[in-house]
């Protein structure tokens, strides 16, 4: 049976894509998860709080009740002209939580709290159904808007996260979709009174973020070719699934306009490694000594916990630095904070003690510089020494992109899908952390007070032998690029 009632996430499901709107209705067990998830939900949760707690005089409806008190309770603070949270309306079948209404004169304004730094076409199709309910209630709207993070604002004092959000003001993209609601939401209903839908993949599947029936939906599909069009960096296979050509095989090699997909192609028709070794060892060869080969890992909040931090500043709790002197010896330098305290300025510290000269190896090399120079502008007398260091950091990865693809990389020069064709034996599914994500699931759990001593040992270890994996991955991989000749193993 379809349920009594929709609700405008569900509705913004639908219009994404009305398989999954049936699917989250009939077929919720066949759902995955994302790794991420929970990090998500105690993201939106801390966001939603901090919006709260900045409102200390709304009437807060509790969501816990039953729906005729959540109906009464919003009623009664709408007669008293109230700031609201979580105001409950129900219209025709269909059931919205208002984030925030606010007063606004002889009318009300509806606000969408949001976790990003502005406001998306996404957040549209919600907000219409909130409005278009609400209206239906006797309502005067006078403007929506949706309440997201300021991406400027930077924590001054500990707790005091005044002008952490900022409103954009959508009544105008918002109002031509209301108009249409009625319609919709006849759609909508009709829908859940069919059988399940075919499915019809694409871009939807992925966007503004991956469908959780993604990997339901693919497998009753035919399967596709073993070398696919999408292997094409930047989405260059685009182009050929427009001509429907989804075979990279079956790709004449003249189509191809970049030099990259032409190494892709061919490596893929051959089976034959492209590789460069004098035009690494060239690039290379700029690399003084001693090289630091460096590596982070960073947790960022959307709610800055720290002084001196902004929404989704990535802040360093680790790094591996493996020194390598001209004669190939290595010294390992390591950092790590699980305290939960703020650990910039001892990661600071610990940087400004790595060697003063010589080339800085990073993969990827924005992030680790972007980094270090915040962590110098975080710690003035330290910052000559961080800027330096920071100008001196140099990047692996476009020297692997341009001198050597594999057809196992499948389109990708992530560290990850490079090092098994170079090193097989340095696998990361070995490892109790096996990915950024795990990296920074690790750390939270490492801080909570409720991480058992024996436990949060357990996690420095499994940190300390993730990040000097990538950083040991790094060192194979440059040795591989400037190395002539097949394949040889690597201790």
């Amino acid at each position: 049976m379809p349920p009594d009632t929709l609700s405008p996430s569900r509705l913004a499901a639908f219009e994404r894509c009305p398989r999954q709107l049936w699917l989250m209705t009939f077929r919720p067990d066949s759902a995955g998860s994302a790794d991420d998830a929970a990090d998500r939900r105690a993201t939106a949760h801390a966001i939603a709080a901090e919006a709260r707690r900045q409102i200390p005089d709304m009437v807060m409806i509790d969501p816990a009740s039953s729906r005729s008190a959540e109906s009464a309770a919003t009623g009664a603070a709408i007669a008293t002209r109230q700031t609201i949270a979580g105001a409950q309306f129900l219209h025709d079948g269909v059931q919205a939580i208002v984030d925030i209404l606010e007063p606004d004169g002889d009318g009300w304004r509806i606000i969408a709290v949001r976790g990003s730094t502005k406001a998306k076409p996404d957040h549209l199709a919600a907000l219409a159904t909130q409005a278009w309910v609400a209206a239906a209630n006797g309502l005067r709207i006078t403007s929506v808007h949706v309440r997201h993070l300021d991406r400027d604002f930077t924590l001054d004092r500990s707790g005091d996260r005044g002008g952490l959000f900022v409103d954009t003001d959508v009544t105008a993209l918002v109002a031509p979709i209301v108009a249409t609601q009625g319609a919709r939401i006849g759609a909508a209903k009709a829908l859940l009174t069919q059988s399940e839908p075919a499915a019809i993949v694409g871009d939807h599947c992925h966007a503004p973020y991956t469908c959780a029936f993604t990997d339901y939906c693919h497998a009753g599909l035919p399967a596709g070719p073993y070398w696919p069009v999408t292997i094409l960096p930047r989405g260059a296979g685009k182009a050929f699934l427009r001509r429907g050509i989804d075979d990279l095989t079956l790709v004449p090699v003249e189509d191809l306009r970049s030099d990259t997909d032409r190494r892709v192609h061919r490596a893929t028709m051959t089976g034959q490694v492209e590789h460069d070794p004098a035009g690494a060892a060239q690039v290379m060869a700029g690399w003084s000594y001693p090289r630091t080969w460096l590596d982070f890992e960073t947790v960022s909040d959307a709610v800055p916990v720290w002084p001196g931090c902004s929404p989704y500043e990535q802040v360093p709790f680790q790094f591996v630095a493996d020194v390598e002197a001209a004669n190939h010896g290595i010294v390992r330098h390591e950092f790590l904070d699980l305290s939960g305290d703020d650990p910039r300025r001892a990661c600071a510290e610990a940087l400004a003690a790595l060697p003063r000269t010589g080339a800085v190896i990073a993969w990827h090399a924005r992030f680790e510089r972007d980094v270090v120079l915040r962590l110098a502008h975080a710690c003035p007398d330290l910052a000559a020494v961080l800027d330096d260091l920071a100008a001196r950091i140099v990047d692996l990865l476009p020297v692997t992109r341009d001198h050597w693809y594999h057809r196992d990389q499948r389109g990708s020069w992530s560290i990850k899908a490079v090092l098994p064709t170079i090193a097989p034996h340095l696998d990361y599914a070995t490892l109790a952390v096996r990915d950024g994500g795990d990296a920074v699931a690790a750390y939270r759990e490492a801080v909570d007070v409720a991480c058992t001593p024996a436990r949060r040992a357990e996690l420095d270890a499994a940190l300390r032998l993730y990040c000097g994996r990538d950083v040991e991955a790094m060192r194979v991989v440059a040795e591989r690029l400037i190395e002539p000749g097949p394949p040889s193993p690597v201790a």
